[in-house]
């Protein structure tokens, strides 16, 4: 049976005829003529042509409909994405262009299909897709889509950074950075207002205070402001600076002897530890006792309570033996107190945080009860260490984005990791210089290092 012949019998089977055996050879005849050969076969060049035309016409609209989704970029953040074809169902096209980037900081390399630069605005980036589909003929004109790349501002730039009111009773600067000799260390100190505060022009709520005593001790206090607490600024600056004028007053080497002989010993039998952890809490918890009256105190004197002063306080203090270094302790809050070994073999945290461990959350020097608590003894501590070390007390500030769970602080790889940081391993690429005149402005600049959802106040203090 001829092609003619099968199509004409297809064609009157769809108009419903039927053609009888009586009359094949008839069909065969008719199918036979030159006519009606080149008449079936204009028609099925007909319905080809028709067939090919509709594939391109749905291929397009299909493309048209595609969703081009580029990741979205930001301003001044290196940008790069690739056009994968593959990955959209576009392998049919065999010519095509990308423009639109003019004045955007970005360019598109047609030969690799990646885009590629820094944005330089925010807003949509309308670029037009041109191309051609595999079937369409050499001069047909390109076809044509729209896409868009979303770029979005850089999250820094959205925050404000009023300044808070000099001329407030409480008023305390936005941030300070120092460094300064302190016994065999250098003291390196930066205290921010948090992005939260400086989005509003309020106040920053850390603070701290340091200071080298009579007897060859040092000692240095940290504490963060709760920021709920009304005149918490203030809390903060009257709990670290009452502990060190208690402790200039009376830990002196008149009132320390006993302790001193406690340490000596120490250095040489460790099963003393106990024992002598109840001296150093006979020491420290008077400092700490007296930084909760002088806030009640003030309170009193403002006809407020002394939960509008909520600050935490940690403080440690150190001196330089025939044997070593010792460390005493004592912390409400959660303000970590770190000894990191310089080569990062070990680490001693000097404290627990108030996370959870002492009744379910943070707690603060303001609370008369903690000093009424079974666990109150808990809160001071004593170490030792025969080689210098680092001592590290931070806020949440740091704590949180830095090292986000507590069991990290006793991680020597996450504080080698963390003084890496410190040493220019970083986005930002900034570098705090330890034991150099630059240390206290790149501190300040490290602390700005950007961590989503992390905007308290930041303090930072390591003895180096």
């Amino acid at each position: 049976m001829t092609e003619t012949e099968q199509y004409l019998r297809s064609l009157l089977q769809q108009q419903g005829i039927t053609v009888g055996e009586h009359l094949n050879d008839l069909l065969k005849t008719f199918a036979a003529g030159d006519e009606n050969i080149t008449s079936v076969k204009n028609i099925r060049l007909l319905q080809h042509n028709m067939t090919k035309d509709w594939k391109l016409i749905a291929r397009r609209a299909d493309i048209n409909a595609l969703q081009l989704a580029f990741p979205n970029g930001i301003v001044g953040k290196p940008y790069q994405a690739e056009f994968d074809f593959k990955a959209f169902g576009l392998e049919d096209i065999i010519s095509f262009q990308l423009t639109g980037f003019e004045n955007t900081g970005l360019a598109f390399d047609k030969n690799t299909k990646v885009i590629n630069g820094t944005p330089q605005n925010s807003g949509d980036i309308s670029l037009l897709f041109s191309y051609k589909i595999d079937g369409e003929e050499a001069e047909a004109p390109l076809n044509e889509k729209k896409v868009t790349i979303i770029i979005n501002p850089d999250p820094k730039s959205l925050w404000k950074d009023l300044p808070s009111n000099a001329d407030d009773k409480y008023a305390k600067a936005d941030s300070v950075v120092e460094t300064a000799p302190f016994l065999d260390f250098t003291f390196t100190a930066g205290s921010k207002r948090g992005r939260s505060h400086a989005n509003k022009g309020s106040f920053r709520d850390d603070d701290y205070a340091y200071a080298e005593l009579e007897n060859d001790w040092g000692i240095v206090a940290i504490a963060d402001g709760a920021g709920s607490a009304k005149y918490a600024r203030k809390g903060s600056v009257i709990a670290c600076n009452t502990v060190i004028a208690h402790l200039q007053a009376n830990f002196n080497a008149a009132n320390t002897s006993l302790l001193e002989e406690a340490i000596e010993i120490y250095s040489k039998d460790q099963s003393v530890k106990s024992k002598l952890l109840d001296i150093v809490a006979q020491h420290l918890s008077a400092a700490a006792k007296k930084a909760f009256t002088e806030i009640q105190k003030l309170a009193i004197e403002e006809g407020v309570t002394t939960n509008d002063f909520h600050t935490t306080l940690a403080f440690v203090l150190v001196k330089k033996f025939a044997s070593g270094y010792a460390f005493l302790s004592f912390a409400v809050g959660d303000c970590p107190l770190v000894l990191v070994d310089r080569s990062f073999e070990w680490v001693k945290p000097l404290n627990k945080l108030d996370v959870g461990e002492y009744g379910g959350g943070t707690r603060f020097i303001t609370m008369e009860d903690i000093f009424a608590k079974e666990n109150f003894q808990e809160r001071f501590n004593f170490e030792f260490t025969p080689e210098l070390s680092y001592v590290v007390l931070m806020t949440d500030g740091i704590y949180d984005p830095k090292f986000e769970v507590e069991a990290n602080l006793s991680k020597p790889e996450k504080w080698k990791a963390f003084f890496d940081d410190l040493d220019g391993n970083n986005t930002e690429g900034v570098s705090v210089k330890f034991n150099d005149g630059y240390t206290a402005k790149n501190l300040s600049d490290w602390m700005d290092f950007w961590s989503p959802g992390n905007h308290d106040d930041r303090t930072l203090i390591v003895l180096s």
